[in-house]
Formats: C-alpha cells, structure tokens, sequence
C-alpha cells in the first residue's frame, strides 16, 4: 500500500537516526561534526561520502548523491518512497496501520485513490497466482514471462465474478465512491457497483513517483464483441495524455543511455526490460501527446521508434513522431523483420538480434523517405511528400532546417525552392492554429523556442531556486515579480511550490530540514547539494535581493533572446519563400528594444541597487 499518513512519516524519521542506519550499509568515520565513508553509489577509494547527523542527511561530493534517511534507502534499494518508508518503520518497530477511510480535501481524495489503486494492485496480484488465475498465468508463462518477471512488473488477474474485487475492497473498509472515483468500478443504472475489470490480466501503470494511477486490463475471453483491452479512465490522479508506461522503472537507465525506445505494447516493454534492455516505455497504443514528449525530453535527447513490421506498424509508428522533432528530439526508427513486434522477435531471435536493429535504426526522415512510393498513384506519392514536409516544418533549429532542406532537396531530387514554399505554408498553418491572445502577449514563448528556452532557463531557475533555500526572507521578494507556473523546469516548479506553500503557511523550517518534503530522489539530491555542498562555498551573496534581482534580469532577457531567435527564423524563412518581411523586421527591432531596457536595477527598491 502507498498511503502512509504524514504523522507516520515523522514517527518513522525521528525513529531512523541516519548515522545508525546507513551504518549498516557503509562504514562511517568520524571526521569533524560530519561522519565520512566510502560512497555506496559509484566508486570510488578515498572517502568522499558524508554524514551530517545534526541536520539528518547525507551528500557525496563525488557523486552528489543526497538526501535524508528515506532517500537512501530508497536509492540503494531502488525503491519508492512508501516501500522505504516501511522498511525503515519495520527496523523501528513501528506499526503501519491501512486507514480506515480519508478525508474529502483534494490532497486527501489524491491519496484515497492512490491507495484505492495499491489495494487493486495488491490484489489483483494475489489473484494471479490463485485458483481463479492459473488459466492467466498459464497464458503468461506461454508467452515466456517467469512469476519473478511477473512480480516484478505488478502484473494480476482480475477475477470473472461481477463483485470479486468490489467484496474484496468493501471488506478493507474502502468507500465504493472512493472506488469509482479511482476507475475500478463501474455504477449499476438500478444503484450499486460493479467491477470495471472481469477476467482480464492486469498491467498496473504508474507515475514518475512510483504510485498506481492506472490498470490496463487484456482480456482472456475468446468473445470477438468483447474488448481486447479495458483501460482506467481518466481520474484526478491520471491523465492518459502524460503518463507512459514502463517510464518509472526506465528512469535511472534513461539517464545513463541518454536514450528511450519506444514500443506499442505492455507486453513490449516487459520482454524488452526483463531481456536487459530496460531504457524502453510505450504509448500504450495511443499516439504519442505533447505532454508525453516533453516528459521524454527531460530525461533523454533521442528517441528510437520500435514497431511492429507490417504496414498498420509502419502508420503507428509515425504517429507523434512529429511532436517529438518540435520539442527537439532526435528520433530514429528501427524496424523489425518477418511481421514480428518487439515481445515476439526478442523471444524468437533473442536480445542482441534487437540490439542489431537498434544500431542499424534510420533517421525519421530516412524512414519516411524510403516509404515514398516509387511509381504508380502520384496522390500517394504527394501524401509521403507531405509527411515528409510536416517533419521538416517541426524542426525547431533554423540552421538545422536549412541545412535539412537542402540534404532532402537532393535526396529526393525536389527544387529547394519547392520544398520552402510548402514548409512556409505549413508554417503559417501551424501559427493559425495557436491562440491569437497568447500571440499578442509579451509572455509568449513560440513553440519552436522552448527547447532553447529549457535550456538557457534552468540554470537562471536554479539560481533562483539556491536563493529561496538560502535566504528564506527571498520567496516574497521574488513571487512580486514571478508567478510558480514561470518556472519551466517542472522539478524546479515543484520545489518552488513547496517553498512558496511554506512561506505562504508562515512556517520556517531549516534549510536541512527542507528535504523531507520530498520523495523523489532527483529533487532531494538537488536540495541537499545546495544546503551541504553549496552553503559552504565561499561567495554565496548575502544580498539576496541583488543576488534576485540579477536573475529575474536573465530570466527576462533569455525570454526575449529566444524571441529574437524565433523572429530571425521566421524572417529568413520568408525571404527564402519570396514573401515580404518587412513586418517582422519591425517586430525584430521592437523585441531589441525591449531587451536593451532590462537591467537587474528594474527589480530593486530605488537607490539599493549597487
């Protein structure tokens, strides 16, 4: 189960001292106030991994790893943070009771359906491995998927019976609106309840924070009118549109590999992952969301597409594609031989056959390229050419595209020119298609600047971030002038939040003190760099207002630096059309304009900027 109630968490952190318990995994010395050893998390022969027991976390200045006692476990157990919660309450003795019912608050129906999902979870599991499953994981074991390998991705059998699952949850003390609300059961038109998922093996989808949001159920009837798969709805804690399947367990992989593939099915992954090769999600058989790439773009810089060989997998593998190139994605397509998907060519051919498709993966658009028919239905032809145009139109880089354009413009052995004027026309589409109010906005950012302004932002937003921790008086001072959405970074607006929360409620806790409202790991890590490693740096600003004021300057400028850019393309791309751009010149000058009257004074009371 993932709900664990706050007082519990406290209990439990005040029971763990962190000296005492990472002392069963690494030898600590005492060296000063802080105790030393050799870090558990990379190697390494001189110790470099330090303990603060005064302020209950630890940091490796080789690695950075950091955090307080939950974030240790959960990092050398590769685990979550309920999962690390109840290991560290177990060697505390303490008791972890399931909660009778929750509260109606937002934050309380968020954790009722977490939970309502784990208890799903656990159960469905349960029933797998039972009488009323063995027909499912018989099913499992024939397509070549062990119990271990079952266990380790959650998968269950939700029984036939119409109330299976229903008894079982109201028997837990679980409200069946609690229920419904979660996507588990479904209202009867004469009153009552009735489980949403029969005879169907269960594939639990989780978010980045490791929770069940969400079942996808594939049936084990042979009935054609009955649906190969069943899907949760769309509830408070889950939005189809930003979650895929498998992400929370690549993760850490991702950011080693700085690359994900991208498969249809759950299935897929599993094979894929079970088989070593780990760094793969999938769409579920959706296609691929905005939402969806930028979560994709957080972690890794290229993408391989990897589907099934026959022509509805060519199709499905186009799908989204182009939402990946505009948020600055590189993307490949592997393709697969004798009509196989990835589950059955892996099991046939085995992993390293994949691995050989995998190098040999194309260009999106070399992929398209060759799908261009050759002869006969000039309509066909001219739909491959115009894929191949709406990819070209999505690159976000203006040097890039020139210099794409001019590659495919030989490839296909098509005039530039031609090629321009269609890629300015899908342009003009794209920009039609975007609100007009946000246009007219000083605020606006164009969709082909956000990778850049990702990039140029962060460090300014962590900046901003570092101040906030360091000087507490600073939160007001900088939300006069930034609203939370303004943070880019979504971990970075996450922290913001809670500190702006905090301030907000007039608590004031210490800086240390500041991890333990975080579970995930990435986050903990950033905090505690800043509190143990940063603090201590000789020429941290005591101005915290200067200090502020310098970064909401280069906040503001890099917004307009990126506009600049946009604008720059737009008028090189219209000149190469032949059309007149003498508007956007204007708006080129006006842009310079504004960024020549930023200064960081513009941020200070009068006369206390020096």
């Amino acid at each position: 189960m993932s709900y664990i109630p706050d007082h519990l968490v406290d209990e439990i952190r005040q029971a763990s001292e962190i000296v005492d318990v990472i002392s069963d995994y690494v030898t600590l010395k005492k060296r000063g106030v802080n105790y030393f050893g050799l870090c558990p998390f990379h190697g390494e022969k001189t110790p470099s991994f330090s303990v603060n027991a005064d302020k209950q976390i630890f940091h490796c200045f080789g690695c950075s790893a950091g955090g307080n006692v939950f974030s240790f476990i959960m990092r050398h157990e590769g685990i979550n943070f309920p999962e690390a919660a109840r290991i560290l309450a177990k060697r505390a003795g303490i008791e972890i009771p399931e909660p009778d019912e929750f509260d109606t608050s937002d934050a309380q129906e968020r954790e009722a359906l977490y939970f309502a999902n784990e208890l799903a979870c656990d159960f469905f599991q349960q029933q797998l491995f039972e009488q009323a499953g063995q027909a499912a994981l018989g099913y499992m074991h024939d397509r070549g998927f062990e119990d271990d390998g079952l266990r380790e991705f959650g998968i269950g059998y939700a029984p036939a019976e119409w109330d299976a699952f229903l008894k079982f949850a109201v028997a837990k003390n679980m409200r069946e609106e609690v229920l419904e609300q979660a996507g588990l059961l479904n209202r009867r038109e004469k009153g009552g309840y009735y489980d949403r998922f029969r005879d169907r093996i269960m594939f639990p989808i989780a978010n980045l924070s490791g929770k069940i949001v969400a079942f996808g159920g594939r049936t084990m009837s042979d009935d054609k009118a009955i649906p190969k798969y069943v899907n949760s709805p769309e509830t408070m804690v889950y939005h189809k549109s930003n979650v895929l399947y498998g992400l929370f367990q690549a993760r850490e992989t991702l950011r080693e590999a700085d690359e994900v593939i991208f498969v249809e099915g759950y299935t897929d992954v599993m094979r894929l992952s079970l088989a070593g090769q780990k760094n793969v999600v999938a769409t579920s058989g959706t296609a691929l969301t905005e939402l969806q790439a930028r979560l994709v773009r957080r972690y890794v810089d290229k993408v391989v597409l990897l589907y099934d060989s026959d022509a509805a997998g060519a199709a499905a593998t186009l799908r989204g594609a182009d939402v990946l190139i505009e948020q600055g994605v590189s993307v490949q397509v592997a393709e697969l031989a004798d009509y196989e998907d990835p589950d059955s060519f892996v099991r046939k051919y085995g992993v390293d056959a994949l691995r050989e498709k995998l190098k040999a993966a194309l260009p999106l658009l070399d992929f398209k390229s060759r799908l261009l028919p050759q002869s006969g239905d000039p309509a066909a032809k001219s739909e491959s050419m115009h894929s191949i145009i709406n990819t070209l139109a999505r690159i976000q880089d203006g040097i890039e595209r020139q210099e794409t354009v001019r590659q495919y413009a030989e490839k296909l052995k098509i005039e530039e020119a031609i090629l321009w004027d269609e890629i300015s026309r899908v342009r003009k589409l794209q920009l039609r298609r975007r609100s007009r109010t946000k246009i007219e906005q000083e605020t606006y950012l164009p969709d082909t600047a956000h990778k850049s302004f990702a990039e140029r932002s962060k460090p300014v937003e962590e900046e901003l971030i570092r101040i906030m921790l360091l000087h507490w008086q600073a939160i007001p001072f900088i939300f006069s002038f930034m609203e939370l959405t303004d943070f880019y970074d979504q971990d970075l607006q996450l922290i913001a939040t809670v500190l702006y929360q905090l301030h907000q409620s007039e608590a004031q806790p210490e800086p240390e003190d500041l991890v333990h409202y975080f579970t995930d790991p990435h986050l903990v890590e950033f905090i505690t760099k800043v509190v143990i490693g940063e603090a201590q740096r000789q020429g941290i600003s005591s101005n915290y207002q200067k200090w502020a004021a310098d970064c909401l300057a280069k906040l503001q400028r890099i917004m307009l630096d990126v506009r600049i850019d946009d604008v720059q393309v737009q008028i090189r791309d219209r000149e190469q059309s032949g059309g007149d751009a003498s508007e956007l010149m204007q708006r080129w000058q006006e842009l310079q304009g504004q960024r020549l009257r930023i200064k960081p004074e513009n941020f200070m009371p009068e006369k206390q900027y020096s």
